[in-house]
């Protein structure tokens, strides 16, 4: 079980338990049902729904290993414009149920990878984290790290991470425009 490292949250933090399936790495219980389900040669060392900033080094540096050759890492960032029009901020809501819904589609994700590619010839590691609250331009908004043996499978596993959580997590964006109004974009679908 991964426990916080220096540069991470403590709220939220998750760790592998055996199985493979995610965990509350304060209360130790697992939080899926069905977690022989999930591929045992996954280990998720974080998933968070958090107001912290998120730091991309310390999501890579908790992912990586020397039996990784490949580190996929996805960041999500603040533009300043959509549709023609400058942004200046953006803050994100999140329903109570999130972090939960977060954590039940990577364990969902990792099962379905497995069954659909087979064992990964060596331990796969991921750190994953949307932040709510208000961003900045340049703001890092969703954090995706994933360590595989070799790149095919990283690549993989963090594009499915990222497309599902972003599909499926109740996480709502509302945009702030130069010169004045907002508009909530849909973050789900």
């Amino acid at each position: 079980m991964t426990m916080p490292s220096e540069g991470l949250p403590a709220e939220g933090m998750a760790g592998a338990a055996p199985g493979g399936s995610i965990s509350d790495a304060r209360a130790g219980g697992a939080l899926a049902d069905d977690a022989a389900s999930a591929d045992a040669s996954v280990e998720v060392v974080h998933a968070a729904v958090t107001s912290e900033p998120l730091d991309e080094a310390a999501a890579r540096a908790a992912v990586d290993a020397a039996d990784a050759g490949a580190v996929v890492l996805f960041s999500g960032v603040v533009r300043n414009h959509d549709d023609g029009r400058g942004v200046t901020r953006l803050t994100y809501t999140a329903h109570p149920t999130a972090e939960a819904t977060l954590r039940g589609v990577v364990e969902t994700v990792i099962a379905e990878h497995g069954q659909a590619h087979g064992a990964s010839e060596r331990a796969m590691r991921v750190w994953i984290a949307h932040r709510i609250g208000e961003l900045a331009v340049g703001d890092a908004a969703f954090v995706c790290a994933v360590s595989a043996a070799h790149r095919g499978e990283a690549f993989r596993l963090c594009s499915d991470l990222v497309d599902r959580v972003k599909a499926e997590v109740p996480v709502w964006k509302e945009q702030f425009f130069e010169g004045g109004g907002s508009e909530w974009v849909a973050a789900l679908g």
